[in-house]
């Protein structure tokens, strides 16, 4: 069955990004044991949201070797992107339904990457299978937080796996505690 995954780190108090938008507070952190490309392996689509595309884009890293891209826009791309790579306004069920179906059978995931804005309509929409969040030990005070200040409320979670590496990061997986999930 193909999965909706988060795969995101974010600082001890909620944040993903510093206050002007950056990720270099986690480089510190960076370290073999997060295996992210044994994580890229298990994916076939990504999502992500405009702005995690253009800073992506700005550093060469915005075309996964694990599979093609979507990023969640209303601005049309820019011509000279890769084949792979797509626009998408639309209700995010049916991108979901969409990717799951031309995933299926071949054992990868789709990662809902990006900021909280762009994950926000997954979770809303209770699509969101796993949550796969790297708490690192440091408190940003501000930034860019994992969940805005909206949602769809209470949600509950079960915690499938979790581990802490030798940098300090812990490593939780969470599943929905819905009904008919295991």
């Amino acid at each position: 069955m193909t999965l909706l995954r988060v795969y995101i780190a974010m600082s001890l108090d909620g944040y993903i990004a510093d206050s002007a938008g950056g990720v270099d507070w986690l480089n510190p952190y960076f370290c073999p044991e997060i295996d992210f490309m044994g994580f890229a392996k298990t994916i076939g689509a990504t999502v992500w949201g405009r702005k995690t595309f253009d800073q992506a884009r700005q550093r060469g890293e915005y075309h996964q070797e694990s599979g093609r891209v979507v990023v969640m826009t209303h601005r049309p791309l820019p011509q000279d992107v890769p084949a792979g790579i797509e626009a998408f306004a639309g209700d995010v069920r049916e991108l979901a339904a969409r990717l799951k179906q031309e995933l299926a059978g071949t054992g990868k995931d789709i990662w809902i990457g990006g900021g909280g804005e762009s994950i926000v309509p997954f979770h809303e929409a209770r699509l969101i299978d796993r949550w796969e969040i790297s708490i690192i030990p440091v408190l940003l005070g501000e930034g860019l937080p994992l969940f805005p200040k909206r949602g769809p409320g209470v949600e509950g979670l079960t915690v499938k796996r979790h581990r802490a590496l030798s940098n300090g990061i812990i490593e939780v997986h969470y599943e929905p505690a819905r009904a008919g999930r295991g």
